[in-house]
């Protein structure tokens, strides 16, 4: 004891020899724990958490870098996880959450961040929160949830917590447009390697994909994707999201936030930029042969084209006759038409499953109308958590309390962005109508807009957007910007 306090007074008074050997025997450690860690997971693991370990005081000092961590993860690598066997896998989502969170609470406790502003329906979003935790502790009653239904929960709850972060991060345009340029960007990215992946040989694609199994990915022929999981039928993009419905929703959401910047005025996004990146994201959006996502993308951007430019309107229906006209010329256009029609008409196989879980999904509902059944499983045998629709999911969990507010919280903030979007002040007139006296944020309001509409439509047909943290991460942050710009248009 006397030694170790000699030793810490040597090292206090910064005599060389101490400190030396205070950096070996640290070094010594380091390489002990990580030579460990290769060797119950995987070397390029351990590789990698010793690179985060050099680039984490970088991060941990600015808020940016936490956010860009976030955005690469929900974008890239949505699904990625240490596999260290403990009963479930830290995601690289729960380290990029806690990131962001960490620097904020030090900001705050700090004084660095001088206000913590509400923002706009901080009340209903606070309310769904709420319920949330209800809804858990609820479902307790059902039996105990596992602990990666209690990882998801968590991840959940984090991930509806950005609202407040990502709306206080938008303080200014130059603040907004990092944010902006860094989510488009990161979707634009994540479409290019989803087409690059598609386009390659089967065997190519497989082997490309199975290497991401060091990150707890799955590994395989089953890696690749087809309607109905049928080999024989039209192959589906999945990029590095595992499931195609959830990538072509990602792509879309991202995709109908940035379509306004094409026609405004005083773009954040460059156009040619812009209408680069939005091609992009939608032919992603159509390899992925997601019916719910590709619709919903549609009524995004028909309300950029109602509000502001007819033309794009045009574009969608042009789009939409083209696709048709060659259904009949070549192979895949018409086994995609086919498979759109097929379940517009309720007749393909997929679409009858979905009809099914709807049924049941109701009588679960119905038995447990409040507060649903939780996070967790169901206690009673005849009946399963689990439908292809985010409002049937939302209530089956927290019931129809929780859908309730989950509709109000949607409705508000539409409400809200189209009210900051058709009251604020224009200047002079352009080739096209007023020019905007914003610097574009009335684009991105608009973007909000859009994206929300995405959502609220996709979520019809599909279930990944509760159920998936990273896609309702994406959603809350998606939130969290476009109400940071109806604060900061209406404040003028």
């Amino acid at each position: 004891m006397i030694g170790r306090m000699i030793a810490l007074k040597r090292l206090r008074a910064g005599d060389p020899d101490a400190r030396r050997r205070a950096v070996l025997a640290g070094g010594a450690l380091i390489t002990l724990a990580f030579t460990v860690l290769g060797a119950l997971t995987h070397w390029l693991i351990a590789l990698a958490l010793l690179g985060g370990l050099v680039v984490a005081p970088f991060v941990l000092r600015s808020i940016d870098l936490a956010f860009l961590a976030v955005a690469v993860v929900i974008t890239l690598l949505p699904f990625a996880a240490i596999p260290l066997g403990i009963g479930f896998n830290p995601t690289f989502l729960d380290l990029a959450l806690l990131a962001i969170y960490t620097i904020w609470i030090f900001r705050l406790a700090t004084r660095e961040e001088t206000t913590l502003r509400s923002p706009p329906l901080g009340v209903v979003v606070g309310l769904f929160i709420g319920l949330m935790l209800v809804a858990f502790l609820a479902g307790l009653a059902h039996g105990t949830p596992t602990k990666n239904e209690i990882r998801v929960f968590g991840e959940l709850l984090l991930g509806a917590g950005l609202y407040v972060i990502i709306a206080n991060l938008v303080t200014d345009r130059a603040a907004l447009t990092r944010i902006v340029v860094a989510l488009v960007g990161l979707g634009t990215a994540s479409a290019a390697l989803g087409l690059g992946l598609y386009l390659l040989p089967d065997a190519l694609e497989m082997e490309i994909l199975s290497l991401l199994s060091i990150v707890d990915y799955p590994s395989g022929p089953d890696v690749i994707r087809y309607i109905n999981d049928d080999p024989s039928r039209l192959q589906r993009a999945i990029g590095t999201s595992i499931d195609p419905n959830s990538f072509g929703g990602l792509l879309a959401v991202i995709a109908a936030f940035l379509a306004p910047q094409i026609v405004a005025d005083r773009p954040i996004v460059p156009r040619r930029m812009a209408a680069l990146m939005l091609a992009l994201m939608t032919l992603g959006v159509l390899a992925t042969v997601s019916r719910g996502s590709l619709i919903g993308l549609t009524a995004g951007l028909c309300v950029v084209g109602l509000a502001r430019d007819r033309r794009l309107l045009g574009a969608v229906l042009f789009g939409g006759a083209l696709l048709v006209a060659l259904a009949g010329v070549l192979p895949w256009t018409e086994e995609y038409v086919m498979n759109f029609t097929d379940g517009l008409m309720l007749q393909d196989r997929s679409t009858q499953m979905r009809l099914g879980e709807y049924k049941d999904a109701i009588l679960l509902i119905e038995r447990y109308p409040l507060f649903g059944v939780g996070f967790g499983g169901v206690r009673d045998i005849d009946l399963y958590r689990g439908v292809s629709s985010l409002y049937l999911i939302i209530a089956e969990t927290m019931g129809l309390t929780g859908l309730a507010a989950f509709v109000l919280v949607l409705v508000a903030a539409a409400v809200r962005l189209l009210f900051a979007w058709r009251t604020v002040r224009v200047v002079g007139a352009g080739g096209d109508g007023p020019l905007e006296a914003d610097g574009g944020l009335r684009a991105v309001a608009l973007g909000g807009l859009a994206a929300l509409t995405t959502v609220g439509v996709t979520g019809l047909l599909d279930h990944y957007i509760f159920t998936y943290p990273h896609a309702f991460a994406l959603l809350w942050l998606i939130l969290g910007v476009s109400m940071g710009v109806a604060r900061l248009l209406e404040e003028g």
